[in-house]
């Protein structure tokens, strides 16, 4: 059988100051902190997972704070435009509680929908995208009523140098091309593929990484030995105990994984605690005091 993505399963991006971040995702797009733990290559750094109440494949954007200095500046080869789902009849409600918390938006027709764009505090391009599709569990404690809240990734905008190689792999993961530049997923989400040779710069506001939902570790382990045969790169599979990942740059160099859709991030933490306490990986807990004074001050 030949190995196939579901969709989106996260996103990783840079950012600034951690309590910056999380009023933005948290007190205006009214997303669950559903895990609050490190960069497990570097533990001195904060990693953020925001999502729906339980954190769906699909709905989480996480956060790498303070990893860069320098703003980022978008162009070929990254993630340049993540498009968050809402629920249709919401856009009225959405351009109301960003003007109310002072986000300038724009209003922009996107396949034949009336979308909202916007940028959050570390410049990262975001589009609210009305649509009912794909797995969802609304948070009782959001700031958003359960029936206007975000419902997960629907999108991402990727600029490619190499158009033709980049769009030739995303019909090997299965996604089937709509119009004249998205790749669809079975879920529904996927892949704005534009051409572009505009140079960029990785920095606050950046993507550094977006990945895909696979079914198990037998698809990930096809996907390893299908893109060996293909010329690439694949690393090893990583136990990141929420999800089994591999990790690979597609031609046009923007950083591509595939994560299984479980344990999931109650493999750690009981569903009602996600996000309250920081947790870290096995191999770390012995250092908790030192990583606890290493990291920046954060009272989320």
């Amino acid at each position: 059988m030949r190995p196939k993505v579901k969709g989106l399963h996260h996103i990783t991006i840079i950012c600034g100051e951690p309590g910056k971040n999380a009023d933005f995702y948290i007190d205006v797009l009214g997303m669950r902190m559903v895990k609050k733990t490190v960069n497990h290559d570097a533990p001195e750094l904060y990693h953020l997972f925001y999502g729906d109440a339980e954190g769906t494949p699909g709905s989480s954007v996480t956060f790498f704070p303070m990893m860069a200095d320098n703003q980022g500046q978008p162009g070929t080869g990254q993630v340049t435009e993540l498009g968050l789902r809402i629920p249709e009849n919401s856009l009225s409600y959405w351009k109301n509680r960003l003007h109310e918390n002072d986000v300038t938006y724009g209003v922009e027709n996107l396949r034949g929908l009336e979308t909202l764009t916007f940028e959050d505090p570390d410049g990262l391009d975001l589009r609210l995208i009305p649509g009912n599709d794909g797995d969802f569990t609304p948070w009782s404690e959001s700031t958003v009523p359960e029936d206007k809240q975000i419902r997960g990734m629907k999108q991402v905008k990727i600029e490619a140098s190499q158009h033709d190689l980049s769009r030739q792999l995303l019909e090997l993961m299965d996604l089937e091309k709509v119009g004249d530049s998205f790749f669809r997923a079975s879920d529904g989400s996927g892949v704005h593929l534009v051409e572009s040779n505009q140079r960029g710069k990785m920095g606050r506001g950046s993507v550094h990484h977006i990945a895909f939902k696979v079914e198990d570790e037998e698809m990930q382990e096809a996907w390893r030995e299908e893109l060996q045969n293909m010329g690439m790169m694949p690393s090893p599979v990583t136990d990141r105990r929420y999800f089994k990942s591999l990790y690979f740059r597609e031609p046009s160099g923007v950083l591509y994984e595939f994560a299984t859709m479980g344990p999931g991030y109650t493999a750690d933490e009981e569903l009602e605690e996600l996000g309250e306490n920081l947790v870290l990986p096995d191999e770390l807990e012995g250092r908790r005091r030192e990583i606890e004074n290493s990291l920046p001050e954060f009272d989320r």
